[in-house]
């Protein structure tokens, strides 16, 4: 398995494909540009001509960074593809800030998956000294 991951490739076509390829709804091409071109940086895991994951990061870009959006094919998946991509966003978003400064990664774990996030580092909340995460969807 020949897995490369690269930096700032992802197209709106690319996206949806993983996205559709995951089960999750479909999104407008326009929307989903836009959603591209407003992170700090996206990551893509290629295979040959082939993207099979990818990981988006938002944030401030000087200390809060969210990983959002880690998509893998299903048939990739178990391979560590997902791990790598989320190790080489955290690696990404610590160059953001100087030495010695915090940097605060936080994402949203799918249900069922909050042991994966846990193995690369992630506490999971809430916890001591941390509220919970919250969410709130607008119609």
């Amino acid at each position: 398995m020949d897995i490369s991951i690269r930096e700032g490739i992802l197209t709106p076509d690319t996206f949806a494909g993983l996205r559709a390829a995951c089960g999750m709804p479909e999104l407008e091409t326009a929307l989903v540009g836009r959603a591209i071109e407003s992170s700090l940086f996206t990551l893509s895991a290629v295979n040959g001509s082939r993207t099979v994951g990818m990981v988006r990061v938002v944030g401030d870009g000087a200390f809060v960074f969210l990983i959002y959006d880690l998509l893998v094919v299903p048939l990739w998946r178990r391979r560590g593809i997902g791990s790598r991509l989320v190790e080489e966003a955290v690696s990404r978003a610590k160059l953001f800030v100087p030495p010695g400064r915090a940097v605060v990664v936080s994402l949203f774990s799918a249900e069922g998956r909050e042991g994966f996030y846990s193995r690369l580092g992630f506490t999971e909340l809430p916890a001591a000294g941390l509220g919970a995460g919250m969410q709130c969807f607008y119609l």
